[in-house]
């Protein structure tokens, strides 16, 4: 991957945190999660990609996230009915725009995928 593409990357994932943090509160965010939390925005693979990546550096990853959504975003993998059906990248691109940020559509025009096979084991469970 060349250096512009890996910053595009960088940037893409930044808005989908953005994307996150503006509507994690509002009542109509999502799915709920086997532990009652809801969750509805959801990366592509590269996006998912430079989030693993971010994962892995975990101080900066820390910081962006309380600069960006007020606290710490855990990824929790998972592969939902609406990640199959195209339901939650539809409202991921509707989440994406509304932050008035870039959406570079190299990132997003796939389908939302999970890093986890279908029906992965719940923490817990």
């Amino acid at each position: 991957m060349t250096q512009t593409y890996a910053e595009r990357a960088v940037g893409q994932f930044l808005v989908f945190l953005k994307a996150y943090a503006d509507r994690v509160d509002q009542p109509d965010f999502g799915m709920l999660l086997p532990t009652g939390e809801s969750y509805r925005i959801v990366p592509t693979r590269p996006v998912d990609a430079v989030w693993h990546a971010a994962l892995q550096i975990r101080e900066p990853y820390t910081a962006a996230c309380k600069e960006i959504a007020g606290h710490y975003v855990h990824h929790r993998p998972i592969l939902t009915e609406a990640m199959q059906d195209g339901t939650a990248i539809t409202y991921t691109l509707a989440a994406l725009h509304d932050t008035g940020y870039r959406v570079d559509m190299e990132f997003w025009g796939g389908e939302a995928e999970s890093c986890c096979p279908p029906n992965p084991p719940q923490p817990g469970k």
